[in-house]
Parts: C-alpha cells; structure tokens; sequence
C-alpha cells in the first residue's frame, strides 16, 4: 500500500493540510520547529493509531481543540483505492473508518499500513532495554503469523493475573491452573519469535555486509528463560523468587534480541554514526523480507535523515531505499541534505510553523 492523499486537521503545530503524495520519495523540509516531524507523526498514525513521540493525546491534540482528525486514501499494488479515516479525542478515544465502515481496531490500520520508522531517538533499538528489540521481532510476528497477536494479547493477560495472584499465593500448587493455561501459550510466541528470527536474522547480517563491510554482525535469539528447560518446570523452579518479588521473572516477555561484531555487544564498539547505519539496516531489513513474504512493500519514515551521516553513508541509505521500490518520507533541515536524492517522480513539501506548499 501507499499513501496517495493525506488530511490533517488539529495535529500538533499543523492546523490543516491536504497533501497529494508521491508513491516514491517524499521530501518535508523546514527548519527545527516548523512541523515537519509533525506531518511524519500524523502519517505513523495512520499505521499505528498513536504518535511516536508522546502517547498522551492531550500531547498532539491541538490546544481548545476536542480533537484530531485525519482523513486519507491509500493505494494497493494493483491500484485499488481505499480510504482511512482517524479521530482522537483529548480522552484517548479513537474512532476507526475504514472505507467508510466503524468498528475496526488499531491493529486493522496496522495491518493496511505497515511502517518503518527511523528516528533519532531510534538508538534505543541497539542501546536500549530489551523491550525495544522485543517490539522490533513481534512486528516481523505480527505481520507473518496471524495467530500471533490473540495469543500475544492472551499472554499479557495471563502475565498480569498471574503477578497478581503470586501476593496472595501460599505454594505452588495455587498458581498451577494459571500455568496450565500459560506455558502452551509462552511455548507457541516463543516458537513464532525463533522461527522469525531465523528468516530475518540472515537479511540482517547481509545487510550490514553492505552497510558496515568492516564489521561481522551475528544476531542471536534469546527466547526469556533457559534454552534446556521446559517452561512449566522453569515456573516450578522459580516460584519462590517469583513470589518474593511479586513479578514472574522469566519467560516471553523478557526475550530478546542479541546483536553483536567481533562477539562484542554492539553498543560497546560502534560510533553513533556506525550505530545509526545499523539500525537503517534492521528496519530496510525487515521491510525487505515482508515485501518478499507478502506481495507489498512496507512505507518508510526518517526523520531527520542526515543526522549522524556522512554524504557517503546518506548516498548508501538512499540507493537501498531507491532499490526498495517503496513509498518513503523523509525530513531535512534543508534542500541540500537531499539534492542528490530526488527525482522526477519525488515531491519536496515545504513547511513552516505548521504550513505546508
């Protein structure tokens, strides 16, 4: 799918915009402040229902507004035209349309607009905690496997009944029905998560090859609790622990992803600079091998594209993206970050305190 048509209405610093779009390169330039990361945030929500920056809708909502709206139609491969439209109350509420039908959830637009987002703060993927690179795999899951997200959900559930019983428990025993219920699920996303990372794992090291020739990328799996033991023997084993801090310690939703060169931790060896090429090569990886597996590509956002990069490593990054063949949104401070990108089929929307031409 691609975005052919946007409308904003009440977003952040953007009063109102209606903007025809490229299937291929979008340039938004403007100088900080002038809402062009706000017009990238306005199409994540498209995909997604929320912004990146602040989950908080009284955050995006403009101030004395009740609401935010956005309104778009989205293009398949085969040129079938479809429409989105979005609203967000200052209480948190959505209402969902699609081809002018309600009823649908956030996972619906998901599953429509599949995103790439590569942002500044973006480092958290390499540098930050385990939930990062947790959400990065169950992306891949989400899109690949489609009973993934009932039992996804059936886990947090059972995560959360299960914390709570572990204050009031005396042994074992009381926890068990919960258990019985919990391991096949644990055991069923695990499985999901391993069988995704062993087809997306190669994409990434050979594309890193590409991106960081200097360097040997190997990615490894941890699924959350010990590789030689059963998880329901692994729940017995630590309930003690467990009940003392009233948290369950292991399983799915402590998995992640390790990500190493040479057998050091990423984080610890390359510069920010190396480190933001990586993280361009996780997400080019992961919308490459959808559109392998799925027939459609994925859309790109950068924001603040020439952060961190030389013109040799911003040329690399836009030739990847130009192969990609995908629809793709880019900021820049200025028209001479990205001169050397754009073409015929691109289009460069000029903002300026919430302004678009």
């Amino acid at each position: 799918m691609t975005i052919s048509h946007i409308n904003i209405h009440h977003f952040r610093n953007i009063d109102y915009a209606e903007l025809s779009l490229s299937p291929h390169f979008n340039f938004i330039v403007g100088n900080n402040g002038s809402g062009k990361t706000s017009l990238l945030e306005a199409l994540y929500m498209l995909g997604h229902g929320r912004a990146f920056r602040h989950a908080q809708s009284n955050r995006i909502i403009q101030h004395e507004k009740p609401e935010l709206v956005l309104f778009s139609q989205i293009r398949s491969v085969n040129q079938q035209t479809r429409t989105i439209g979005l609203s967000k109350s200052k209480t948190g509420d959505n209402r969902i349309k699609i081809d002018g039908d309600e009823g649908f959830r956030l996972t619906d637009l998901a599953k429509l607009l599949p995103m790439q987002l590569i942002t500044p703060e973006g480092f958290e993927l390499l540098t930050g905690g385990p939930k990062h690179r947790r959400a990065f795999i169950d992306w891949g899951c989400f899109h690949h496997y489609p009973e993934f997200i009932t039992l996804w959900n059936s886990l947090r559930r059972l995560l959360k009944q299960r914390n709570s019983l572990l204050k009031q428990t005396t042994c074992y025993q009381q926890l068990l029905p919960w258990d019985r219920e919990l391991v096949p699920i644990a055991t069923k996303i695990s499985a999901f998560r391993a069988d995704y990372a062993s087809h997306i794992f190669p994409e990434i090291v050979a594309t890193c090859a590409d991106f960081l020739p200097e360097y040997q990328l190997s990615c490894y799996f941890d699924r959350g609790w010990d590789e030689d033991t059963d998880y329901a023997d692994q729940l017995i084993k630590q309930y003690d622990r467990d009940k003392f801090i009233n948290y369950t310690q292991q399983g799915p939703h402590k998995a992640d992803i390790k990500l190493r060169a040479y057998n050091i931790p990423v984080e610890d060896l390359l510069s920010r600079g190396q480190l933001k090429l990586l993280m361009c090569a996780l997400r080019l990886s992961q919308g490459e091998y959808y559109a392998k597996q799925m027939g459609q590509s994925c859309i790109y956002l950068l924001d603040d594209f020439a952060s961190e990069l030389d013109q040799t490593k911003r040329d690399l990054l836009a030739k990847r993206l130009k192969l990609a063949n995908s629809q793709v949104f880019i900021t820049a401070i200025n028209e001479e970050q990205i001169s050397q990108l754009v073409d015929e089929n691109d289009k460069i929307f000029n903002i300026k305190s919430g302004i678009i031409d």
